[in-house]
């Protein structure tokens, strides 16, 4: 016979409760800029790489392809992101637009004091080393 696992002691339930917690803190943040923390992170990835693949933005972001392609499509409808599709099998890449940098630097205030409140609420060394373990989890290539 078998038991079943406690909920305290499985890692991705406290992952998932952890990124539930962590995503309503900074939606309620970002909401003042009518954004949400899904969308700011996708917007802060094409930043920091321009004329990315959106196979290389899933990579990166450890989302789905089909996943990614829903969430873009509300930012390119903002005109935050623009495409442009590449070789003979059409790959799109994306750079942000100027509206997408200018909502960037508007959220960025709001994504500061989310990232205090946190700080604040377990200490900045535990949420450093929170962000280091779980970064260090996941194999991203």
């Amino acid at each position: 016979m078998t038991s079943t696992p406690g909920t305290e002691i499985c890692h991705c339930l406290a992952a998932r409760r952890n990124a539930r917690y962590l995503s309503r803190l900074y939606d309620r943040y970002l909401s003042a800029a009518r954004i949400s923390v899904s969308q700011f992170s996708v917007l802060v990835s094409i930043s920091e790489h321009p004329d990315i693949s959106i196979s290389e933005l899933a990579k990166s972001m450890v989302m789905e392809r089909t996943t990614l392609v829903r969430a873009l499509k509300p930012l390119q409808a903002e005109g935050f992101i623009d495409s442009r599709a590449e070789g003979q099998r059409f790959a799109l890449r994306f750079t942000l637009s100027p509206a997408g940098k200018a909502k960037v630097s508007e959220c960025e205030p709001y994504w500061a004091a989310a990232q205090n409140e946190y700080e604040s609420s377990v200490g900045r060394r535990m949420a450093v080393s929170i962000r280091e373990s779980l970064l260090a989890s996941v194999n991203v290539e």
